[in-house]
Protein backbone atom coordinates (compact mmCIF):
# COMPACT_ATOMS: atom_id res chain seq x y z
CA UNK A 1 0.00 0.00 0.00
CA UNK A 2 1.05 3.49 -0.87
CA UNK A 3 2.22 6.34 1.55
CA UNK A 4 -0.84 8.53 3.08
CA UNK A 5 -1.01 11.58 1.66
CA UNK A 6 -2.53 14.78 3.80
CA UNK A 7 -4.99 16.82 2.07
CA UNK A 8 -6.54 19.82 3.49
CA UNK A 9 -9.95 21.58 3.37
CA UNK A 10 -9.54 24.74 1.75
CA UNK A 11 -12.06 26.22 3.95
CA UNK A 12 -11.70 25.07 7.09
CA UNK A 13 -7.95 24.35 7.11
CA UNK A 14 -8.84 20.91 8.79
CA UNK A 15 -6.99 17.40 7.12
CA UNK A 16 -9.01 15.34 4.67
CA UNK A 17 -8.64 11.71 5.06
CA UNK A 18 -7.15 9.50 1.98
CA UNK A 19 -5.44 6.69 1.29
CA UNK A 20 -5.52 4.98 -1.90
CA UNK A 21 -7.42 2.09 -2.84
CA UNK A 22 -5.65 -1.33 -1.65
CA UNK A 23 -6.33 -3.42 -4.89
CA UNK A 24 -4.32 -5.07 -6.65
CA UNK A 25 -3.77 -2.87 -9.64
CA UNK A 26 -5.90 -0.45 -11.76
CA UNK A 27 -9.63 -0.31 -10.74
CA UNK A 28 -12.64 0.68 -12.67
CA UNK A 29 -16.30 2.26 -11.45
CA UNK A 30 -19.35 0.04 -11.59
CA UNK A 31 -22.60 0.94 -11.74
CA UNK A 32 -23.84 -1.40 -9.64
CA UNK A 33 -27.78 -1.54 -10.22
CA UNK A 34 -27.17 -2.53 -13.91
CA UNK A 35 -24.56 -5.31 -12.81
CA UNK A 36 -26.97 -6.29 -10.24
CA UNK A 37 -30.05 -5.80 -12.77
CA UNK A 38 -27.61 -8.37 -15.54
CA UNK A 39 -27.16 -10.97 -12.96
CA UNK A 40 -30.28 -11.57 -11.95
CA UNK A 41 -32.25 -11.27 -15.59
CA UNK A 42 -33.31 -14.39 -16.35
CA UNK A 43 -32.87 -13.21 -20.15
CA UNK A 44 -29.02 -13.98 -19.52
CA UNK A 45 -27.98 -17.19 -19.27
CA UNK A 46 -25.14 -17.59 -17.38
CA UNK A 47 -22.25 -17.81 -19.77
CA UNK A 48 -24.05 -14.01 -20.96
CA UNK A 49 -23.72 -13.24 -17.92
CA UNK A 50 -20.03 -14.19 -17.14
CA UNK A 51 -19.42 -12.91 -20.30
CA UNK A 52 -20.65 -9.82 -18.85
CA UNK A 53 -18.37 -9.59 -15.71
CA UNK A 54 -15.21 -10.52 -17.58
CA UNK A 55 -15.88 -7.40 -19.86
CA UNK A 56 -15.95 -5.32 -17.17
CA UNK A 57 -12.71 -6.52 -15.89
CA UNK A 58 -10.96 -6.32 -19.35
CA UNK A 59 -11.63 -2.76 -20.98
CA UNK A 60 -9.45 -0.28 -20.90
CA UNK A 61 -9.19 2.68 -19.77
CA UNK A 62 -11.13 5.55 -21.24
CA UNK A 63 -13.39 4.40 -24.52
CA UNK A 64 -10.32 2.56 -25.95
CA UNK A 65 -11.63 -1.57 -27.43
CA UNK A 66 -10.15 -4.08 -26.03
CA UNK A 67 -8.01 -5.45 -29.14
CA UNK A 68 -8.17 -8.84 -29.32
CA UNK A 69 -10.15 -11.49 -31.18
CA UNK A 70 -13.21 -13.72 -30.65
CA UNK A 71 -10.57 -16.96 -30.59
CA UNK A 72 -8.15 -14.79 -28.49
CA UNK A 73 -11.04 -13.85 -26.04
CA UNK A 74 -12.05 -17.93 -26.47
CA UNK A 75 -8.61 -19.28 -24.83
CA UNK A 76 -9.08 -16.85 -22.39
CA UNK A 77 -12.86 -17.77 -20.97
CA UNK A 78 -12.46 -21.24 -21.91
CA UNK A 79 -15.35 -20.87 -24.41
CA UNK A 80 -15.46 -21.63 -28.39
CA UNK A 81 -15.12 -18.61 -30.77
CA UNK A 82 -18.54 -19.76 -32.28
CA UNK A 83 -19.92 -19.09 -28.34
CA UNK A 84 -18.00 -16.27 -27.50
CA UNK A 85 -19.01 -14.56 -30.86
CA UNK A 86 -22.65 -15.38 -30.24
CA UNK A 87 -22.94 -13.63 -26.87
CA UNK A 88 -21.14 -10.52 -27.83
CA UNK A 89 -23.61 -9.93 -30.40
CA UNK A 90 -26.41 -10.42 -27.97
CA UNK A 91 -24.55 -8.12 -25.36
CA UNK A 92 -24.19 -5.62 -28.73
CA UNK A 93 -28.22 -5.93 -29.09
CA UNK A 94 -28.25 -5.23 -25.93
CA UNK A 95 -25.94 -2.09 -25.84
CA UNK A 96 -24.05 -3.73 -22.90
CA UNK A 97 -21.00 -3.86 -25.20
CA UNK A 98 -20.28 -1.24 -27.66
CA UNK A 99 -18.18 -1.55 -30.63
CA UNK A 100 -15.33 0.93 -30.79
CA UNK A 101 -13.23 0.13 -34.12
CA UNK A 102 -12.58 -3.20 -36.25
CA UNK A 103 -10.11 -4.41 -38.02
CA UNK A 104 -11.09 -6.02 -41.27
CA UNK A 105 -14.22 -7.71 -40.53
CA UNK A 106 -13.61 -8.18 -37.09
CA UNK A 107 -15.10 -5.99 -34.86
CA UNK A 108 -14.08 -4.38 -32.17
CA UNK A 109 -15.31 -3.76 -28.36
CA UNK A 110 -15.76 -2.64 -25.30
CA UNK A 111 -18.25 -2.59 -22.33
CA UNK A 112 -20.91 0.16 -22.13
CA UNK A 113 -19.54 3.34 -20.30
CA UNK A 114 -23.06 3.08 -18.49
CA UNK A 115 -22.15 0.27 -16.71
CA UNK A 116 -18.66 0.45 -16.03
CA UNK A 117 -16.01 2.77 -16.41
CA UNK A 118 -11.82 3.98 -16.20
CA UNK A 119 -11.64 6.98 -16.00
CA UNK A 120 -12.84 10.60 -14.00
CA UNK A 121 -16.43 11.27 -13.73
CA UNK A 122 -15.80 14.17 -16.21
CA UNK A 123 -14.70 12.04 -18.84
CA UNK A 124 -17.47 9.14 -18.48
CA UNK A 125 -19.90 12.20 -18.66
CA UNK A 126 -18.04 12.64 -21.94
CA UNK A 127 -17.86 8.84 -22.99
CA UNK A 128 -21.39 8.49 -22.02
CA UNK A 129 -23.24 11.00 -24.94
CA UNK A 130 -21.41 8.63 -27.64
CA UNK A 131 -23.57 5.85 -26.88
CA UNK A 132 -27.46 5.23 -25.92
CA UNK A 133 -27.63 3.56 -22.56
CA UNK A 134 -28.09 -0.18 -22.36
CA UNK A 135 -31.22 -2.05 -22.55
CA UNK A 136 -31.30 -4.48 -19.24
CA UNK A 137 -34.40 -6.00 -18.74
CA UNK A 138 -35.40 -5.61 -15.23
CA UNK A 139 -33.57 -2.30 -14.37
CA UNK A 140 -35.65 1.03 -14.00
CA UNK A 141 -33.84 3.84 -15.82
CA UNK A 142 -36.86 6.02 -14.93
CA UNK A 143 -35.75 6.38 -11.06
CA UNK A 144 -35.19 9.73 -10.20
CA UNK A 145 -31.75 9.43 -8.46
CA UNK A 146 -30.75 8.19 -12.40
CA UNK A 147 -32.27 10.94 -14.03
CA UNK A 148 -29.17 13.10 -12.63
CA UNK A 149 -26.47 11.61 -15.18
CA UNK A 150 -28.29 11.98 -18.35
Amino acid sequence: MGAVRRLVDADTGEAIPYAPYAFSGEHIQVDKARVEAITESKEFTPSQKYMVLWWIGVSPPGMAPLRATGADIAKKVGMTADAVGKINRKLLKRRILIERGRIGNYRLYRISPYIAFHGTGIEQREAIKTCNPPDIPGFDNTTPSRWEAQ
